[in-house]
């Protein structure tokens, strides 16, 4: 087990292990709960680190390297002591606290209500998860809601089913793959929404929703106004229509079709039983985007 644990440290602190090695390390982390939960653990805190990095005080960052090198080296020498063990545990050390530093990332939002597949850069997450700039959050077979917040504005996403979103900023996410809902509140700032060559802008309150079908891209507005632009095309949007880009060309404005707003609609079938779970998630983005 401590051989598994130290692995974990190894690959964590950016050691790449050989096909063989990290087959082996994968298929132990998926049989072995323990030494599971602390590589989340460990992967959790260096998360934290990284988004707090940013933070520091001017100097700061050398004085915490400088002090993990000093704790790292002994106290004093003694007959027999190991000495390129102890040197090799400075070099882990500083190697650790630079690459933690190095790659400083700002938190951008949290995590307001998801299911056990909710995973970010491949580590699952629960309720009230930071979110840094440049995560991937992606969902398996459950929504999930989350909020991006900054001094300029509030925006709530609904992830759907199978959706996997790059968070640039608290302004702006790229879309890889499934379905996305972005509710806007009040803003003084646009948010924009990427996949591929298309780009969609918010400029103002309101909702919509994009979503990655095969060969094509869906955009539809619920409410306010959206710009859709892509290989030189733009085309606004308004409340109730919806574009596609298909062969890289966009539709002209159309009335959003029934599966364009399928979170806002209700039949009284299995569909309503689903919907009211949806709009659990939608109340709960409100109540984020209140304040409340």
């Amino acid at each position: 087990m401590s051989h598994v644990r130290s692995q974990i440290d190894d690959v964590l602190s950016g050691r790449v292990l050989s096909a063989a090695d990290d087959a082996s390390f994968r298929a132990h982390l998926r049989a072995c709960t323990s030494c599971r939960e602390h590589y989340d653990q460990t992967a959790g805190v260096l998360r934290l680190a990284r988004g707090s990095a940013d933070a520091l005080a001017p100097g700061e960052a050398q004085r915490m390297e400088t002090r993990a090198v000093r704790l790292a080296k002994p106290i004093a020498e003694t007959a027999g002591f190991p000495w390129r063990f102890a040197f090799a545990g400075a070099a882990v050390a500083a190697a650790l606290v630079l690459t933690v530093l190095a790659w400083p990332r700002s938190p951008v939002g949290r995590v307001l209500a998801a299911a056990s597949g909710l995973r970010m850069d491949g580590v699952l997450v629960a309720k009230d998860a930071v979110i840094f700039a440049g995560s991937e959050v992606a969902t398996e077979k459950d929504d999930a809601a989350i909020l991006l917040e900054s001094a300029r504005g509030r925006r709530g996403l609904l992830l759907r089913p199978s959706t996997r979103l790059h968070i640039s900023s608290s302004e702006e996410v790229k879309l890889e793959a499934g379905r996305v809902r972005v509710q806007v509140k009040t803003t003084s700032d646009p948010f924009a929404v990427r996949a591929d060559e298309l780009r969609v802008l918010q400029p103002t309150a309101g909702v919509f929703v994009v979503e990655r079908r095969p060969g094509s891209t869906l955009v539809a507005v619920h409410q306010g106004t959206v710009v859709v632009s892509a290989r030189g095309q733009q085309l606004e949007l308004k409340e109730g229509q919806e574009t596609e880009l298909t062969a890289g060309a966009l539709t002209p404005a159309r009335p959003a079709g029934a599966n364009a707003l399928i979170e806002d609609r209700g039949d009284g079938t299995v569909w309503d039983a689903i919907l009211r779970f949806l709009r659990q998630l939608l109340d709960v983005i409100a109540r984020a985007l209140a304040g409340d």
